[in-house]
C-alpha cells in the first residue's frame, strides 16, 4: 500500500448558498448554509486515504470544538493523526465559502492555528515520516514550514501552491518535484496579471521555464489537465459533467494524484485517474462528501478502455 504524508491545513468550512456572489457593499440573504470539514490539507488527506493510500496528516488545530471534530473525522477516515498538534491560544482555522447557482465559489480563510504550524515544531517529528514515498503540501500554512520539510524529504515532493501570493513569483521551487497549480495560481507564480493574454500551453511552458524544467501539472477545471514532464507536454481531458459545486475539486485531484503516485503509477496514469475523480466531485455539494469512490472512477476507466 502506498504511503502519503500530507502537510497542511484543516479548516472548518462554513458555506452560504447564494443566487450570485456578493459585490462590494452588498448584503445578501443566503438561501441555506451548512458546516463541513475542510482545509486543503485535510481534504487532500481524505481523498488520498479513500484511494487506498496509508496517510499521515501533519497539521494544527485549536483547542476547541472544531478541533475535536476535525480529529475525530480524520481518525474515522483511517488517517494517522499522531502529528496533528493542538495550539491552545488559537482557534481552529475557518473557511467562509459563498456558493452561487452556477457552482462557482469565493472563499475567505482565517488560518487560525494553521499559521502556527512552524518548521521547528515538526522538524523533530519529521524523522518518523516514511521516506521514499510521497509528501504533499499546500500553502495555507507558512511557506517556510513547507520548504524546510521538503528539503529534508527523500521521496516525491508535491506542492499544490494554493493559495498563491505575488511574492512567490521570485521563488525558485528547486525544493519541489511536482507543482500542481490551477491557471490563476500559475499566472501568479509567473508574475502575470489576470488579464495578460496567454494560452494555457504557453502558460505551462513559461512556468516550467521559470522552475528550471520541474514537472508541472496545470489543472484547468472543465478543460482537464496539462502536464509538463521530462521535456514534453501532454493533455488529459476532463469528462463532461453537470457542475453543482466546484469547491475542493483541486483538493480531490491532488489527493488522488498523490495516492496513485504512492502506489507506483506513472504520472500520466495517476493524473488521468485524479482528473476523473475531480470531475465527478463537482457533481455534488461539499468536498469530503463529494469525493467519489474508487469503484466509480474505475467504472469510467473501464468504459473508456472498452470503447
Amino acid at each position: 500500500m502506498g504511503m502519503v504524508t500530507v502537510l497542511g491545513s484543516y479548516n472548518l468550512g462554513v458555506t452560504y448558498a447564494v443566487e450570485a456572489l456578493p459585490v462590494w457593499g452588498q448584503t445578501l440573504l443566503s438561501r441555506h448554509g451548512f458546516f463541513s470539514h475542510g482545509g486543503k490539507g485535510s481534504n487532500q488527506a481524505v481523498a488520498a486515504a479513500r484511494f487506498g493510500a496509508t496517510v499521515r496528516f501533519v497539521g494544527a488545530i485549536g483547542q476547541d470544538a472544531a478541533g475535536i471534530s476535525a480529529r475525530e473525522m480524520l481518525v474515522r477516515e483511517g488517517i494517522d493523526v499522531s502529528q496533528l498538534i493542538v495550539v491552545p491560544d488559537y482557534p481552529t482555522g475557518i473557511a467562509t465559502i459563498f456558493l452561487d447557482d452556477h457552482g462557482h465559489n469565493a472563499i475567505v480563510v482565517n488560518p487560525g492555528a494553521n499559521a502556527q504550524l512552524q518548521a521547528d515544531t515538526i522538524s523533530q517529528d519529521q524523522r518518523s515520516w516514511p521516506q521514499h514515498a510521497v509528501l504533499l503540501a499546500q500553502l495555507e500554512i507558512p511557506l517556510d514550514t513547507v520548504k524546510t520539510a521538503f528539503a529534508q524529504y527523500n521521496g516525491i515532493r508535491i506542492l499544490n501552491p494554493a493559495p498563491a501570493d505575488s511574492s512567490y513569483a521570485q521563488e525558485s521551487w528547486d525544493w519541489v518535484d511536482i507543482l500542481t497549480p490551477n491557471e490563476t495560481e500559475a499566472r501568479i507564480l509567473c508574475g502575470l496579471a489576470p488579464d495578460d493574454p496567454i494560452d494555457s500551453v504557453a502558460l505551462l511552458q513559461l512556468l516550467s521555464d521559470r522552475t528550471h524544467g520541474k514537472t508541472v501539472v496545470l489543472t484547468l477545471g472543465a478543460e482537464g489537465v496539462l502536464i509538463w514532464h521530462q521535456g514534453q507536454d501532454m493533455r488529459i481531458p476532463a469528462i463532461s459533467v453537470e457542475t453543482v459545486d466546484t469547491t475542493g475539486a483541486g483538493d480531490v485531484f491532488n489527493g488522488i494524484l498523490a495516492a496513485e503516485l504512492a502506489h507506483g503509477e506513472p504520472l500520466p496514469k495517476a493524473a488521468n485517474k485524479a482528473c476523473l475523480g475531480a470531475s465527478l466531485s463537482v457533481t455534488r455539494r461539499g468536498v469530503i462528501s463529494a469525493i467519489p469512490s474508487v469503484d466509480e472512477v474505475a467504472r469510467i476507466l473501464d468504459g473508456r478502455n472498452q470503447n
